[in-house]
Parts: C-alpha cells; sequence; structure tokens
C-alpha cells in the first residue's frame, strides 16, 4: 500500500509511512502506531496516516478493551477517509477494517470505491476477487479476475483463478479453454512445478467430466498418464469415466468401455480391497446394482455370490470381501456366510461387530436368522461346546461377546428383559469387560431408565479411564440423564487446561457440537432456557467461524494448485448450513426465543403476584412471604455451594496437572500460557434477556429456510415464528412446505395441528388488504381439502390417523387439534378421552414421554392432571422399566454413583 499524492508528504514524512505500512504487515503494532504518530505531529489531518493507525489500532484489539479500541479504530479511519476521500488507500483501510468484522457487503462498497481512484491496484482487485467469491458474487469475480489477467497475463495464479471463477459460475466450456490457454503458453514444465502442473492437468479433467465433456476428459487422463502424479486419484477417476461412458453410449451399454471399466476396478481393488466405492464400482461395470427403487433379482444376487466368493480367494485378510455378500444373501447362504463372518470376530471380542451388522435388521427375515445363530452359538458357549463345530476351547472370550452381540440385537428388537438378562449374564461371566457395562447401560436408556443408564456408562468409564469414547459415552448418559454439572466435569478430563478455564469453554473453543447439542437439549428438559439458549447459540457460531475459515483458503488454494480440494471445500461451505448439527441447535434456539416471547413479562408477573395475595389473609401473606424470602435464600445458598464446589474442582485440577507435569518434565502443562479470557455471559442471561426474541429466532428462520429449507422441522419452526408475528402468509408458505417434505404429507402429526392453528387464525384475523386475504384463503382451503372447514377435516383427520390403530402423536395431534377448534369443557374431555383411553402397545417410549409431557406441561392445551395420572399409570404397564412413568420393574442391580460429590475422583482422573 504505497502512499498517493492526494496529501503529498515531505520527503521524510513519506517514508515514515512507508515504515507504518511496512511494520503494519509484519505484525510489529507498537512501532506502526509511533511511525503514525510522529507523521500525526506535524500533519494532524493526513489522511492514509489516519487510516493506517486506525487499521493498527483495530488489529491489537483484545481483552476488557476491545469495543472501546474497535470504537477508537472506527473513528480514525473515518477521520481519515473524511480528510482524502481523493485516496485509494483510505477506501482501501476502510475496506480491510470492515473485511475484519465480517462486513463483507461493506468492504466490497469500500474495494470499488477504491477502484474508482486507481482502477489497475493488483492488491486491491485481489483482496476484492476474495470477497467475492466468499459471497459467492460469481459474475464479479469472474469480471474481477479478467481484470488482474489482464493486468498481469504472466502470472500462473491469474490464469488458473480465472479458469476457476468460470468453473464455479458452471460455465465449464469457458474453464477449459482458459486452462488450454494457459498450457500453450508453457513451453516446459520445470521439474520443481511437476506436481502443481499434475493437479492442473486432474483439474482439467474433472471441469470436463462436469461440463458433460466425458470423452475428452478421459482423453485428458490417458493422454497425461506420465505428467500425473496422484496415480489412485488418476485411477479412481478413470474407472469412474470408463462406467459413465459404458452406461451412456447412445447405442446402449458399451461393451468395451464396461470392459475397461471392471478391470480398473478391479485393480483398484487389488490396491485396497476394503475401500467400498470400489467395489460399488466394480458392481456397477458387472451390472448387480438395483435400479434406483429396486431390488436385486436373483440372478443378480446369483453372480454376486460367486463374485465376492473368487474374491475371498483373492483377498482373504479383506473384511470387506466378505461383509459385502450379506447384503446380499438369502437364506442357508446368508446364513453361512454370516456365521463365517461374525466366528472371527467373536473370538477377537470386536466390539463394533453390531454397529456393521445393523443395516442388515431392515429385512425381518434376516433378523430372525441372526437371531437364532446367535441363540444358538449362546446354548452351545455357555456348555463349552465352542460354536458346535468342533472349536471346543479355541474360542477365547467368545462367549461374553456373542452374549454382549445378542443382547445389543434384542435391545434393538425392543426385548428389554431379555437383553438385561443376557448383559447381566456378561457382566457376571467377565466383570473386567466394560462393553458389558456400557451396553447394559445403552438397554436402560432405551427401555426409559436415564438414571441407571447413567451409573452404568460411568462404571464402564472407570473400567478404562484412558478410553475416550468411554467417556464420551458418560457425559452423553449423564446429560440425558439430567447432570449437566456432572457431565461438564466428566468431558473436562479429557479436556487439556492450560490456564483454568472451565471445561465447558474449553469445549466450545474446540467445537464439540454433539456435546453442545446434547447439553442445549439438557438444559431445556430441565427447564433452563438461558443455558439452553447458550449451549444452542455456541453450535450455530461454530458453523459462522467455519464458514469464515474458508477466506483464507481462497488465495492460499491457488498458490497450491490444490483445485480439486478447493472446489471440494467450496461446495462442503455451500451446504454447511444444512447439516444435521446446525438444524438441531438452530431448531432448539428458535424453540428457546418462542418459549421467551411466550413466558409472561416480569410485570405481569408481579401483578398476578399481587392479585394472588389480595386474596389471602393477613396470616396467609405472612406465611406466603416468609417461605417464599426461604426459597430464594436457599437459591442464593446453593448457588454459592455449587461456585465454591467448581472453583475447588478447578484448584484440584490444575494442581494435578501440574504435578503431573512436573513429574513428566512437561513444562507445556503446567498451566503457564496467557490466561483465557473469561466468558462474558457464561450461562447466557444476556442471551435470554433479549428484548426481541421474535427477531432473533426470525434470523435462524431464514438461515434454515434457505439452506435446510427440506426439513420439516425448519417449516414447522418457520410457522411458529411467522404465527406469532402474524405473518400469515408466510405462516401459509411454512405449512405447505412442511406438508410438502413430510413422508406423511398432511398425515403428520405437527403439520396437523399447524394446519388447524392456521385455519383458525385465518379466519379469526384475515388479512386487511383484500388481495392477502384471498390469497390466504385459497392456500388454507388447498390444506383442508377436500374438506371444505377446519373442524370437518380435524374430524376426518382424527378418524384416518389417530383411531384405534394409531399411535400415540397422532391422537395428542388429534386431541390438540380439537382442542384449539373447540376449546369448550366437553371438547376438552373428549380429547382427553382420545389420548388416555387407547392401549399403548405398539408406542414408542419417546412418544409416550412427550405424550405425557402434553398433559402435565403448564402451557399445554390438553394440561389435565387426572388424564396425566390416568396416561401414566397404563404407561407404567406398558413400559416396566422406565423411571419417566414409575414402571415397577425398575432395574437396580447396578452400582450408584454420587454425582453431586466427585470432586475427589476427578481430581486425582485429571488427565
Amino acid at each position: 500500500m504505497a502512499a498517493t499524492p492526494s496529501q503529498p508528504l515531505p520527503p521524510k514524512e513519506q517514508a515514515l509511512f512507508r515504515s507504518v505500512v511496512k511494520h503494519y504487515e509484519a505484525k510489529a503494532y507498537k512501532k506502526a502506531i509511533k511511525a503514525a504518530d510522529a507523521i500525526l505531529k506535524k500533519f494532524a489531518e493526513h489522511g492514509e496516516t489516519l487510516a493506517m493507525k486506525g487499521l493498527t489500532i483495530n488489529s491489537q484489539v483484545d481483552g476488557a478493551q476491545k469495543d472501546g479500541k474497535k470504537e477508537e479504530a472506527y473513528e480514525l479511519v473515518r477521520r481519515g477517509l473524511k480528510a482524502d476521500l481523493r485516496s485509494h488507500v483510505t477506501w482501501h483501510v476502510y475496506g480491510l477494517l470492515y473485511r475484519s468484522d465480517r462486513e463483507y457487503r461493506e468492504a466490497i462498497k469500500c474495494y470499488l470505491n477504491a477502484l474508482r481512484i486507481d482502477k489497475e491496484n493488483a492488491q486491491i482487485l485481489r483482496d476484492l476477487a476474495n470477497l467475492q467469491v466468499q459471497m459467492r458474487d460469481l459474475s464479479g469475480y469472474v469480471d474481477t479476475r479478467h481484470t488482474l489477467l489482464t493486468l498481469k497475463p504472466s502470472n500462473r495464479n491469474n490464469w488458473i483463478s480465472f479458469a476457476v471463477a468460470h468453473h464455479i459460475n458452471k460455465n465449464h466450456t469457458m474453464a477449459v479453454e482458459i486452462l488450454e490457454s494457459y498450457e500453450k503458453t508453457l513451453e516446459e514444465v520445470p521439474s520443481n512445478e511437476a506436481y502443481e502442473h499434475s493437479e492442473m492437468l486432474m483439474y482439467k479433467s474433472r471441469v470436463l467430466e462436469e461440463g458433460g465433456r466425458l470423452q475428452e476428459a478421459l482423453e485428458v487422463l490417458e493422454l497425461n498418464d506420465a505428467k500425473i502424479r496422484d496415480r489412485w486419484g488418476r485411477a479412481q477417476s478413470r474407472a469412474s469415466l470408463l462406467l459413465r461412458l459404458g452406461q451412456a453410449s447412445a447405442a446402449g451399454v458399451n461393451g468395451l468401455q464396461v470392459w475397461k471399466a471392471e478391470a480398473a476396478y478391479r485393480a483398484l481393488i487389488e490396491l485396497n480391497p476394503d475401500h467400498y466405492r470400489m467395489h460399488e464400482g466394480l458392481q456397477a461395470a458387472l451390472g448387480l446394482r438395483p435400479a434406483p427403487g429396486a431390488a436385486l433379482t436373483d440372478d443378480q444376487r446369483t453372480r454376486l455370490g460367486t463374485l465376492y466368493k473368487d474374491l475371498q480367494e483373492l483377498y482373504p485378510r479383506s473384511s470387506a470381501c466378505r461383509r459385502i455378500p450379506l447384503d446380499c444373501l438369502t437364506g442357508a447362504a446368508f446364513e453361512a456366510a454370516l456365521a463365517d463372518y461374525c466366528k472371527k470376530y467373536l473370538i477377537k471380542g470386536v466390539p463394533s461387530l453390531f454397529v456393521d451388522l445393523l443395516p442388515l435388521y431392515a429385512d425381518a427375515a434376516k433378523v430372525a436368522t441372526t437371531h437364532a445363530l446367535f441363540e444358538r452359538w449362546c446354548a452351545t458357549l455357555r456348555t463349552g461346546d465352542g460354536f458346535g463345530d468342533g472349536t471346543g476351547s479355541e474360542v477365547g472370550q467368545a462367549f461374553v461377546w456373542t452374549l454382549l452381540f445378542l443382547a445389543q440385537s434384542y435391545n434393538h428388537a425392543g426385548r428389554f428383559a431379555d437383553a438385561l438378562k443376557l448383559a447381566d449374564e456378561a457382566i457376571l461371566v467377565s466383570p473386567s469387560t466394560t462393553e458389558g457395562f456400557s451396553i447394559k447401560g445403552k438397554i436402560l436408556a432405551h427401555a426409559g431408565c436415564p438414571e441407571g443408564a447413567a451409573h452404568l456408562a460411568e462404571a464402564a468409564r472407570r473400567g478404562d479411564l484412558g478410553d475416550r469414547y468411554l467417556n464420551s459415552m458418560a457425559v452423553r448418559a449423564l446429560l440425558d440423564a439430567g447432570r449437566p454439572d456432572a457431565a461438564d466435569l466428566t468431558a473436562g478430563l479429557f479436556v487439556r487446561d492450560d490456564a483454568g478455564a472451565p471445561p465447558s469453554s474449553v469445549l466450545y473453543d474446540m467445537q464439540h457440537m454433539w456435546y453442545e447439542v446434547a447439553a442445549g437439549d439438557c438444559h431445556w428438559r430441565l427447564g433452563d432456557l438461558s443455558k439452553a439458549l447458550k449451549k444452542y447459540v455456541a453450535v450455530t457460531k461454530h458453523f459462522d467461524d467455519i464458514h469464515e475459515d474458508q477466506f483464507d483458503f481462497h488465495g492460499y488454494c491457488m498458490r497450491k494448485m490444490t483445485l480439486r480440494a478447493y472446489i471440494d471445500m467450496l461446495n462442503m461451505e455451500d451446504k454447511l448450513y444444512g447439516s444435521d448439527y446446525y438444524s438441531q441447535a438452530a431448531t432448539g434456539a428458535i424453540t428457546a426465543y418462542l418459549a421467551l416471547h411466550d413466558a409472561p413479562k416480569a410485570a405481569d408477573a408481579e401483578a398476578d403476584e399481587e392479585a394472588k395475595m389480595k386474596l389471602m389473609s393477613a396470616d396467609e401473606k405472612k406465611k406466603y412471604k416468609l417461605k417464599k424470602k426461604k426459597e430464594e435464600k436457599n437459591a442464593v445458598k446453593a448457588a454459592d455451594e455449587k461456585k465454591a464446589a467448581e472453583e475447588a474442582m478447578r484448584v484440584a485440577r490444575e494442581a494435578a496437572a501440574k504435578a503431573a507435569a512436573a513429574a513428566t518434565g512437561d513444562k507445556k502443562k503446567t498451566g503457564g500460557g496467557p490466561a483465557k479470557e473469561k466468558d462474558a455471559d457464561p450461562d447466557g442471561a444476556k442471551l435470554a434477556a433479549t428484548a426481541d426474541p421474535l427477531g432473533e429466532a426470525t434470523k435462524l428462520v431464514v438461515m434454515l429456510k434457505e439452506h435446510a429449507g427440506a426439513r420439516v422441522s425448519t417449516q414447522l419452526a418457520a410457522f411458529g415464528v411467522y404465527r406469532r408475528k402474524g405473518r400469515l402468509l408466510l405462516a401459509l408458505a411454512a405449512v405447505t412446505r412442511a406438508a410438502a417434505a413430510s413422508d406423511g404429507g398432511p398425515g403428520h402429526p405437527d403439520v396437523h395441528v399447524a394446519v388447524v392453528r392456521l385455519a383458525a387464525l385465518a379466519a379469526a384475523s384475515p388479512p386487511a388488504n383484500p388481495a392477502a386475504a384471498a390469497v390466504l384463503s385459497d392456500g388454507v382451503k388447498a390444506l383442508l381439502a377436500p374438506s371444505t372447514d377446519a373442524v370437518s377435516y380435524a374430524k376426518a383427520w382424527q378418524a384416518e390417523h389417530a383411531g384405534a390403530s394409531g399411535g400415540v402423536r397422532a391422537r395428542i395431534a388429534a386431541a390438540t387439534a380439537a382442542v384449539a377448534l373447540d376449546g369448550s369443557v366437553a371438547a376438552k374431555a373428549a380429547a382427553l378421552a382420545l389420548v388416555t383411553g387407547s392401549q399403548l402397545t405398539s408406542v414408542s417410549h419417546a412418544d409416550a414421554v412427550a405424550a405425557l409431557a402434553a398433559l402435565t406441561d403448564k402451557g399445554s392445551p390438553l394440561a389435565d392432571e387426572a388424564a396425566a395420572a390416568a396416561f401414566n399409570a397404563s404407561a407404567a404397564k406398558a413400559f416396566p422399566y422406565s423411571a419417566s412413568f414409575g414402571g415397577d420393574a425398575q432395574v437396580t442391580n447396578y452400582e450408584v454413583f454420587q454425582f453431586d460429590g466427585l470432586l475427589e475422583a476427578f481430581g486425582k482422573l485429571s488427565f
């Protein structure tokens, strides 16, 4: 950034200004500010110097002075800009300042203003190009890259970047022409650029393939075989192209190309026999893949069996060659192959065997065969006869692992009593096998006893303190059991805490999204909205950071020529906010914001309390005030005790870490690093105190609709927000999309409730605008069709979906809709009878818990103590192991840990 003559400086000050820029680029910020101050002493309103000083101060900001320093930085840059509007440097610096705060659109405006003054400034053009691709302004990115190439056509990066710009703008033909034009400029590729040239050739082939020019893409790989360094990538791309060319032949299947594809995939399998994608390619080349939505034919199953019998002989150590046939074989052939596959892993004691075979459980016949086989093995192993095939005593720990596999299988089938019996037997046979405790815990969790599952997960964790997976499972079980504090401490055992930060803060830095989503759900179930919101919003911030992180790669990947990885990264970033974790966290945050919006305000709560006290006698008022004062005192005491315990825990963990570091001589663990900045809102109180919860929820809804609009949860969340805002047309669009996205269409229980509520709102308060009212009316009619009104629609839906064979979710939805349409006592009684009067024979535990919540939550339209008690009694019989309903068969044969007093244990077990 050289100074311009807009405000000329004397030679001495010009040299000082150049040193300001030099020090800034070297991150010697104090020296840069000192040099800037020297200039400003003589030229107090020199625009470029003011701007550079502001930019330098902005690069320094951190800690408690962050807000004040940042404001000072903006003020200095604005002063500089005001003093010298005709300087491209001041506009460029203003753009850099906006870029540092992720205000990319404002930064782009500043860069464009700078280019109006200095049209050929390469640095500004590069910065602008990076922002344009970051914001996916692809047409602008193409133009900027074309300008850069025109300015410096000898630069390889300009050629490649121009080609990439056209590629991501879907202009594949132009991208290929640019790459070919660049190739023509190369007389000879230097040996030190062989890898970069190889990557360019692979990238060119990919662009041709994406543009539909398969034969040309294949020719690039064939003609440049000796120049391509990525041998595996070339072979994989070549096999894929041969297969696609064979399948896309105008005359049907091109036998030669398919034969070449088969040979290519066989060669790849020889290199890596356990690569499942290569097996899929070989199957496709041989015509052994079923058509979309179709099943394998008998001939295909026979040929697949023969194929993998041959492959097993060629690659006897390959697990894929023995696992894949299990998907296609049936009957006696399947049983024989399953037995051959499982024995080896049972003898070795491989815990993941059940997860490996879980996809087979979609076939009821294979489930029955698996159960029969393992039941037979359990019987023979129990009597010492091995697998019943003469193996005898050569089976090692196979009995324990066979018991545990069958226990997991029964658990999957909902046979909790049988599963628990087998798990107990496995623990009795081998108490040192930690998987016995963890599997029993999972069974209890599925049976509805999260507290017992947490104790068993803790027992498993203590069986192997160095196992991170068991630690994570214990954390998850504690969160499911409603013990977030113990979960934090447990997670902290595998967190290196150099600066005394709490485990939750370190886990945030590590972007442990599964933990934060689960912790948010835990706090939500406990009714702590602020902490739940804190966890959910933390996950959404992780995704913002991941999206921001791509910025550094726009220039790096062009320099290093990692073009295929760069395109993959851009594609991943484009789908980033459609991730399951983002959807779960954003939906959870929206639900929390809606709860905050619906919650009574403090003034309303005080008015209700005053009205309540007016009805009390003087003696009752005195007792009520004393009780309230005591509750407040106990709450403060509990908070102080918790804070003291956390501080003692922190001190104990630091002492343990320092002792371990001193014993091993590792100075990195002694905690001598800089103190981590404390979270100003650790419990989410500031988040929950937002003045506009609906506005915050709307921001998340807009993001979800853009990136995860095909999810039912997204559209239902959007309906909840727009319904409360009175935006009925947007609410109509959300319900319509939810009905289209759900598997059951309008038969989805939650969609049904949304349709009825929308119809009631449209009838009660239609839009004032006649055109909007007509659109809303037509949309509601389409949703209610073939019924003509909401009442008849609700009755027809109830008859179809919430009858004797309907699930409890459908019955709750029907009851909620009925009460929404008719709030009379008689209507509510009929609705409650629909919920409580049905059998719970084929109902999941989660649905039963949700139904009980609908009958007990104060804000629910179905809240009723008598109905809740009746439903709870029925659920206790249907789920005897469930603690949620007080079942009479709850499991108690496990070690109980005092999770509220684990200071000593955690202090000793610090990582």
